[in-house]
């Protein structure tokens, strides 16, 4: 969001909101090289190491990347990628001696945890309650990396129910923000953190540089050991609850988060009250060198269930015995079997795969000839139909069945349209689209960009123009990637560059007495500022939202940021990398329009009945415990 004078906690939460970050937790190893046009100043890549001679080789994975076979003795390897270099001892990956670029294993992106960690504190030490709002706001989105973000620093922070005193005499106690990041790893209902969240909630706290920040915050006085505030307290109060409904704690084995909660148990120091937690959990105690423990010392607990040496057939039985999750199934299910048609079949209609997983296995339903059994198929497609983000669309470049890749690319687009359908109530939108000679080269990227989002829009609230130094309307006849393609096909860049003459193209579509108009830019803004075409048209926009694509020749100008300044009204920034992410488009594209602000009418009163993010955030009631942690 472009502004000169400083930003208040407001500001500063919707640019945490729209900002696109790289996944905070990469379930593969990578590197990790500098990258001045990311957030976080670095960009990671996904790689895998192959062992050759007395040196572990680096390898950086490219999708549809050229082919390379590579001997390990008796055998080939083949990798998709380009070498990178060598590893070494201290995780860097070096060509002869020269460092090319850090390695980093699976887990959590430390710079993109402390961008984020940054950008609560920020908020926090402007606003102490409107930073817990902002975390009881987001427990109910998905973001998850965001909640656990907000949920290590709410349990952390300062502002914990201490006494206020005056002359020794205490007089009422503070606010407990503390309670508010307990809340969100004790609340099982709705879009609540599971295990592995809660767990990756410590993980975050004891990364060094958090570490550094919450001294640095006051919110921790030990020199060594980093603030775990009431992290310990919460995961006790999570484990004795499932330790007291036993159902619960065989749910999360099932599940596949035994050594999740064996891991919680550990860090937290949890003392269970009966050998019956360690029996579920097959976990095998030893005494201490103090000889403090009492539970289950000794106690043979029975081997972790193996499905080795299983049939096909046993293998089914045990699925529709027990509905394991699919993560479970994956991991035990014996080589010599694999995944069967009868063993997928099974998995489904025991309903052990999750709307998202059903979606990721959709190439391996089709494989196995499943999406043409009808009760396999209708599951799939409710699946797909409910998914919340995009990454159907990327599924669709894997399968083979052009109706399946239409489905898929269904499923994406209403993603897309259910993020917006309620934000963009009361709002005209119009979208500019830069296709003067200084796109060379970007038009298809900014083509790309566009077919990803704007079948999100209502079509009778969206209005499309595209211009260089003359601007003509483009009209989508379906709200669908396949309308978009088809509305923009044929076009090229050439001409000169006037984005006046694309707000002169939709004049006629002015927004009624009781609507706000919010203006799209896609383009490198290399032109003069346009306020009196903005202040002629009168379509009275709210604010700017701008998508800049970066052109090798021309670079990015600022004709787009310098008339919002202009005009008085905020300007918000979409990184172009959001449009790679499946996850992040219909969620940055909902923060953007409820992020708008609310215009006047010509009598000055309030416009549109609409509340923005702002106004959302501040209505929100603070998170309680439930009331068995109460």
């Amino acid at each position: 969001m472009e502004r000169h004078e400083n930003l208040g906690p407001a500001e500063k939460t919707i640019q945490a909101l729209l900002q696109h970050l790289d996944h905070m937790v990469h379930n593969r190893p990578g590197l990790v090289v500098a990258d001045a046009r990311t957030a976080v100043g670095v960009r990671w890549e996904p790689v895998t190491t192959v062992k050759e001679g007395d040196q572990t080789v680096v390898y950086k994975l490219i999708k549809n990347g050229p082919k390379v076979e590579i001997e390990q003795g008796d055998k080939v390897v083949k990798v998709r990628g380009t070498k990178v270099g060598n590893l070494w001892a201290d995780n860097t990956i070096r060509v002869d001696r020269r460092k090319v670029a850090d390695y980093r294993p699976a887990g959590i992106f430390p710079e993109v945890a402390l961008w984020a960690y940054n950008q609560v504190a920020e908020v926090w030490k402007l606003d102490n309650e409107f930073a817990a709002k902002w975390a009881s706001y987001a427990f109910g989105q998905e973001h998850r990396d965001l909640k656990v973000v907000l949920a290590a620093f709410m349990m952390v922070q300062s502002r914990k129910g201490d006494p206020v005193r005056e002359n020794g005499e205490v007089l009422f106690n503070d606010d407990d923000y503390r309670d508010v990041g307990e809340a969100m790893c004790l609340i099982t209902k709705g879009r609540y953190l599971n295990a592995k969240q809660l767990m990756r909630v410590h993980d975050i706290l004891v990364l060094p540089e958090i570490a550094a920040v919450n001294r640095e915050l006051g919110f921790s006085r030990s020199a060594r050991n980093p603030a775990l505030g009431r992290w310990p307290k919460a995961v006790k109060s999570w484990l004795r609850y499932r330790e007291q409904n036993p159902q619960l704690l065989e749910g999360l084995v099932k599940s596949g988060f035994k050594g999740t909660v064996k891991a919680l148990a550990r860090r937290s120091h949890y003392k269970p009250e009966s050998q019956k937690f360690f029996e579920t959990l097959g976990w095998k105690q030893s005494q201490s060198s103090d000889g403090r423990r009492k539970v289950a010392i000794g106690v043979e607990m029975k081997a972790a269930e193996s499905w080795d040496g299983k049939t096909e057939a046993q293998v089914c039985e045990i699925i529709e015995g027990t509905r394991p999750s699919w993560k479970v199934i994956v991991s035990r299910v014996p080589t010599s079997v694999g995944i069967t048609r009868a063993i997928m079949a099974a998995a489904v209609e025991a309903g052990c795969l999750s709307d998202k997983d059903l979606i990721i296995a959709t190439p391996t339903l089709e494989d196995l000839g499943l999406l043409k059994v009808q009760g396999v198929q209708e599951r799939w497609q409710a699946a797909v139909q409910s998914a919340e983000d995009q990454r159907a669309a990327n599924i669709a470049r894997n399968v083979k069945n052009k109706g399946t890749k239409e489905v898929l690319q269904d499923g994406a687009d209403k993603a897309v349209q259910k993020a917006v359908e309620e934000v963009v109530k009361d709002m005209q939108v119009y979208v500019f689209v830069d296709v003067s000679a200084s796109m060379q080269g970007a038009i298809e990227q900014a083509k790309s960009h566009i077919e990803k989002f704007l079948q999100g829009f209502p079509l009778e609230r969206l209005h499309v123009a595209v211009f260089n130094t003359n601007g003509r309307e483009v009209t989508l006849r379906h709200a669908s990637k396949a309308g978009v393609q088809q509305a923009f096909r044929g076009i090229q860049a050439g001409g000169g560059t006037d984005y006046g003459a694309g707000v002169r193209a939709l004049r006629q579509y002015l927004p009624g007495e009781d609507e706000d108009s919010f203006f799209l830019f896609i383009g490198d803004e290399v032109a003069q500022p346009f306020q009196a075409a903005v202040e002629g048209s009168g379509l009275r926009p709210v604010a700017f939202g701008l998508v800049p694509v970066f052109t090798p020749m021309f670079g990015r100008g600022d004709a787009v940021r310098r008339t919002a300044n202009a005009l008085g009204v905020p300007c918000f920034e979409i990184d172009e990398a959001t449009f790679e992410d499946p996850y992040a488009i219909p969620r940055t594209l909902r923060n953007l329009i409820a992020a708008t602000p609310v215009g006047q009418t010509t009598d000055g009163q309030r416009r549109a009945p609409r509340l923005t993010l702002v106004e959302t955030i501040l209505q929100q009631d603070l998170l309680q415990k439930p009331a068995w942690a109460a």
